[in-house]
């Protein structure tokens, strides 16, 4: 919908932006493989939410400021989300959430618990936006996206631990002495 309209409804030009969109997603994933081990886990994870989230807000701040807003600006703040997600926190989620996080014993269950809520989140994104963009301004649509990819930084800034260089048993026995170093 975004497309098409920064586009003028343009059947063609709203069918290329799969095509745009998936040639960054493999290319954010190949990025991913060259700097995997080169930058710390976290460090990504909040580089990618901080950039995610103002690739929302500031074309909303924006389109609020400067009236008649060339709508392609908004097509290539999302090419800058879809850029920052393909080489942080899409590959992360998986390496860190399902891989890494849980004590093996429980690893399994809850690897596919967490594998099963990404997905779900992912359908309720895909459900809500247009229900979203349909019932309020666009900007303030994107705008709430934004402060929700702030969230995540400060969530990973606090909650989610460094994994990076660490072993799985190092990465268990930390999470078993989390709880026993907040008494």
């Amino acid at each position: 919908m975004i497309v098409a309209k920064a586009t003028g409804n343009s059947a063609s030009s709203a069918l290329l932006w799969p095509v745009i969109q998936g040639v960054i997603l493999v290319l954010g994933s190949l990025l991913y493989i060259v700097i995997a081990e080169k930058f710390k886990r976290r460090t990504l994870l909040m580089l990618g939410g901080t950039v995610m989230g103002l690739s929302f807000i500031l074309p909303s701040l924006l389109n609020l400021m400067i009236a008649n807003m060339n709508p392609i600006t908004i097509v290539v703040f999302l090419c800058i989300y879809v850029a920052f997600y393909s080489f942080t926190w899409a590959p992360l989620t998986w390496v860190i959430i399902v891989g890494e996080m849980f004590p093996l014993a429980v690893r399994g269950r809850a690897s596919g618990l967490a594998s099963s809520m990404n997905w779900v989140g992912s359908w309720a994104v895909g459900l809500v936006f247009p229900i979203m963009t349909a019932a309020m301004a666009q900007e303030a649509v994107f705008a709430i996206f934004g402060v929700i990819c702030l969230a995540g930084v400060l969530f990973v800034h606090y909650c989610v631990p460094e994994t990076q260089g660490h072993t799985l048993e190092e990465i268990e026995e930390a999470g078993m002495n989390h709880g026993k170093n907040k008494d």
